[in-house]
Formats: C-alpha cells, structure tokens, sequence
C-alpha cells in the first residue's frame, strides 16, 4: 500500500501550533536574562542549546560542510557540499525567531547528473522554559518548519514542521551535556521522524571549546546514528570560529563530513 500524502488540515494544525507557541510565549512579561558575557553559538556540532540570544541581540552563525558517502561492495560514491547560514534574533530575552536557508550541490559516482540550489528554507522560534543554575537543567523548546519555496531538486510536498526539547545541564566545572530531542515530519507523507543528540562539551583553554556528540533518527522501525567532534576558538566575546567531523555507517552506506564555519552577533539599544 501507498505511504498516503499529509493531508492539508494536519499542516494547518502544525501552523496553529506553531503560531499559539508564539503568542504564549510573547505573553510572559518577566524573564531571566539571557545574555551572556561570551556567544552562544549552536555551531559546532548537531545539537542546539536551550538558551536564546537575549533581548534585542541579532546573531549569525554559517558555515560550509563537504560530505561523502559509499555503498558498501559497490563502486557507487557521492558528495554534497552545503553553505548553511543561521539567522536569530531575541524578541524578548526567553524567546528569540529563527531562520535558516542551505545552499547545496550533489553528485554521485553513477552518472553526470549533479543536483544544486537552494536546498532549505525555515523559519521558527525558540523559547527558554527552565534557566538552570549551577548543577540544575536548563530546559528550552524550538518549534520550525522548512518551506516548499526551495529548488525543485529538494523540494517536498508540503510543509514540514518540527517541534524540539532542548536540555543543558553542567556536570562538572569542566564537562558540560546537551541534548536533544525532536520530532519532525518530511512533507512528504504522515510518517514522523525521532530524532536525538547527545553531546559532551569540554574547554581545552579559556577560548578553545571542544566536544564529542552522538546523534540520530528513528524513522519507520530503522535506527541510524553517527559520531562527531570538533573544536571552536573564541575570537573576542561576540566572534566564534569553528571546525568539526563527522563520521556514520548505517545500512551498508559509509558516510563522513568536514565542516567550517563562523558565529558572530551584535547587540542593538545599548548595552545589557
């Protein structure tokens, strides 16, 4: 039998969802403050952290990532080049918007065919539910959707909304934990992902960040995870860069990435 299509009144109500997020959110008037002396970035790495930017704060985190893969006992490879550019600003101090866009070029080894464009397009919010001191968990929800407004390469059938809980918690003054844990559709049928990411965060000096992370997605009773590391060096309190690899085996395909990138922000009306 047919996987059926998403039926239109269940993206209306992801919609509804989505917007009655927004003005719950909007609707609490007092909030811890969430600006923090150095940049929070979500690069490198997988996971997001439950904090926002912090009222009136505009920050952009992007960067490139080269990815390969292969077909075990098979000569089939490819590669796919990604520009990912993240874009956030805090509305309120617990809750910022958010939008992302890739641009993408695919080949694989079977033929001359390449696909490329823009390949990602969404738009969201994040609000912090739980500010943690000390030993105690910071707890965050993101709510987004991707957009079919992409190139025709990639795009899906319908709306594809995601709604995330994101946990952070200190372990120890040097070992720090992030998680994540979400649940998305493709816009292509009513089928949802799971989706995790547990990572480990360590200082190797004052500006030098390190982690290890493991993540990744139940869909349809099949289980696929992957590993990943990285590095981030603290330029001044408000500039980030970064690096990270990334390798998977799951299902006879070998898959491995490298990735660069640059946080930054600027904090508009004075200082916090």
């Amino acid at each position: 039998m047919a996987i059926p299509t998403l039926p239109k009144p269940s993206h209306q109500l992801m919609v509804g969802l989505l917007l009655m997020l927004v003005f719950s959110c909007l609707s609490i008037q007092k909030a811890a403050a969430q600006y923090n002396p150095t940049i929070r970035s979500a690069r490198p790495g997988q996971s997001v952290g439950p904090f926002t930017t912090g009222k009136n704060v505009f920050q952009v985190q992007t960067g490139g990532t080269y990815n390969g893969y292969s077909l075990d006992n098979t000569d089939l490879t490819g590669t796919n080049y990604t520009y990912l550019a993240s874009l956030r600003y805090g509305i309120l101090e617990k809750l910022e918007i958010r939008s992302a866009f890739a641009l993408r070029h695919d080949k694989t080894s079977s033929s001359d065919m390449t696909a490329g464009g823009l390949g990602l397009w969404n738009a969201g919010v994040r609000y912090n539910l739980l500010d943690g001191h000390g030993d105690k968990p910071s707890l965050g929800i993101q709510a987004d959707a991707r957009f079919t407004a992409v190139d025709e390469d990639y795009k899906a059938a319908n709306l594809a909304p995601r709604i995330m809980l994101i946990h952070g918690q200190r372990l120890t003054d040097k070992l720090g934990l992030t998680t994540n844990w979400a649940v998305a559709w493709t816009g292509n049928n009513t089928d949802p992902a799971f989706n995790y990411t547990v990572n480990i965060s360590f200082p190797l000096s004052e500006k030098v960040g390190s982690f290890i992370e493991n993540y990744g997605t139940v869909f349809n009773g099949d289980f696929d995870n992957r590993w990943d590391t990285g590095l981030s060096y603290l330029v001044n309190n408000d500039f980030l860069l970064d690096m990270s690899v990334g390798y998977g085996k799951n299902d006879g395909v070998s898959d491995w990435f490298v990735d660069a990138g640059v946080s930054w922000r600027v904090k508009f009306g004075g200082k916090q």
